[in-house]
C-alpha cells in the first residue's frame, strides 16, 4: 500500500510538472477547463451548494494553482541563470590570456584535497592571479585573487570616507581599480545604518577615517614604503597611527592566525569575503565566495575557506562583511564577477570598500 501511494504521488507530481512546464496560454486553457469541470461537478453531486459557494471554491483553487504557477517559472528563471552563469564563468576563465610568468601560487595542494572540484587559474595581469573553483554536491562557486604587493605598479585603495553607502563597481571606477571587493556595510541593510560593532581601523593614505580597533576586531595594515601587509589578530588592539597603516582596513573574525585553523561554533556553510595574506606579507588574498543558492552555490565555512587560502600559500586570514554584501569587481572581465546573493545577483551597497589599481 506505502507503495501504491508513492508512486501515485510520484506520478501526480511528475504530470503537474509537465502541465507547469506548458506554454502560458496553454495553462490559462487548462485553468478555464479546471473550473468548469469544478463548476459541473460541485453542481453534479452537491445540488444544495450555492452559486456563492461554487465560485469560492474556484476561486481558492485558481488561486493555488496561479500561486504554483509563479513559484515554478520563478524556479525555472533561476535554474536557467544558474546554468548561464557557470557558463560564463567558465567561458571568461578558459579564455586565453596573454599574461607570460610564473604564477604567484602552487594549486597542486589545492587541486588533491579538493578532487571534486574543477579549478581554473588565470593571470589577470603581471601582479594579479584569479583562481576560480566550482563544485558539486554540494554546489560551490568561488574566487580567489591573488596580489603581489611588492610589485612597483600596485597601488592599494580604500574608501576615503565614512558617508552614504554605495556600490562596490562604483568605488572601483571611480579609483581606477583593476580589482575590488567589498567591504563593510554594518548593521542592516538599511542604507543609514550604523556600524555599530562591527566597527575597526579604517585608514586610507595615511588619513584617518576611523580608528576603533578593539580586542573582537582584525585588521590588515598596509605600510606606506614597502606596501607590504601586516595582519592584526582579534586580540590586539592597535590604534595608534604610524607608517605600517598607512592604509588599513578591519574584518570581522580571525579564520587563520600563524599558519592555525581558528574553530568557529556554528560554522555553516554561507556566502563570504575573506582577505588573507602570505607570512611575511607580500602576497594579498582576497576570496570571495557565493553562497545562499543551493542550486548554484550554498557557500563555504569559515573552515574551508581558511583551508583552500592556507594550501595556497596564506598564513593569516580574516572573515569580512559576508552574504548579500559578498561581491568582487575585476576590471578586465567587465565587473562584478561573482553572483552576489541578493536580488538576484545585483551586489549591495557598503560604506567601505577595498580595491587594487595599476600606476603606469
Amino acid at each position: 500500500m506505502g507503495n501504491f501511494i508513492n508512486n501515485l504521488l510520484d506520478n501526480l507530481l511528475s504530470t503537474l510538472w509537465r502541465v507547469l512546464d506548458l506554454p502560458l496560454y496553454g495553462i490559462v486553457l487548462m485553468l478555464l477547463g479546471l473550473m468548469v469541470v469544478t463548476t459541473f461537478l460541485l453542481r453534479r453531486f452537491f445540488k444544495k451548494v450555492e452559486k456563492r459557494r461554487i465560485w469560492q471554491v474556484n476561486f481558492i483553487l485558481l488561486g493555488f494553482l496561479v500561486l504554483l504557477i509563479i513559484d515554478k517559472k520563478v524556479s525555472n528563471i533561476n535554474k536557467e541563470l544558474t546554468v548561464l552563469n557557470k557558463k560564463i564563468v567558465e567561458s571568461k576563465m578558459t579564455s586565453t590570456s596573454v599574461i607570460n610568468r610564473e604564477k604567484l601560487y602552487n594549486a597542486s595542494a589545492l587541486k588533491e584535497n579538493y578532487p571534486n572540484a574543477t579549478i581554473y587559474e588565470k593571470p589577470i595581469n603581471e601582479a594579479i592571479d584569479l583562481i576560480t573553483i566550482q563544485q558539486s554536491s554540494p554546489n560551490v562557486v568561488a574566487f580567489i585573487a591573488i596580489v603581489d604587493l611588492k610589485h612597483p605598479s600596485v597601488r592599494v585603495k580604500i574608501t576615503p570616507e565614512k558617508k552614504h553607502k554605495y556600490l562596490t563597481s562604483e568605488f572601483a571606477k571611480a579609483n581606477n581599480c583593476i580589482l575590488a571587493i567589498n567591504g563593510e556595510a554594518g548593521e542592516s541593510m538599511a542604507m543609514d545604518c550604523e556600524l555599530g560593532e562591527w566597527s575597526g581601523n579604517w585608514i586610507s593614505n595615511g588619513n584617518v577615517v576611523m580608528m576603533a580597533d578593539t580586542k573582537k576586531r582584525p585588521f590588515i595594515g598596509f605600510s606606506k614604503n614597502t606596501n607590504t601587509a601586516n595582519y592584526s589578530i582579534e586580540s590586539i588592539v592597535d590604534t595608534v597611527l604610524n607608517d605600517d597603516k598607512y592604509n588599513a582596513i578591519w574584518g570581522r573574525f580571525d579564520i587563520l592566525v600563524g599558519d592555525t585553523i581558528i574553530k568557529h561554533d556554528n560554522d555553516k556553510p554561507y556566502a563570504r569575503t575573506i582577505m588573507g595574506t602570505n607570512a611575511d606579507g607580500t602576497l594579498l588574498y582576497l576570496m570571495i565566495v557565493d553562497g545562499k543558492r543551493p542550486d548554484y552555490s550554498e557557500g563555504l565555512t569559515y573552515h574551508d575557506c581558511a583551508n583552500m587560502l592556507q594550501l595556497l600559500g596564506a598564513s593569516n586570514a580574516m572573515a569580512c562583511d559576508q552574504g548579500g554584501s559578498s561581491c568582487m569587481y575585476l576590471q578586465p572581465m567587465d565587473g562584478i564577477i561573482n553572483r552576489p546573493a541578493d536580488s538576484d545577483g545585483y551586489e549591495r551597497s557598503v560604506y567601505s570598500h577595498f580595491g587594487i589599481s595599476m600606476s603606469n
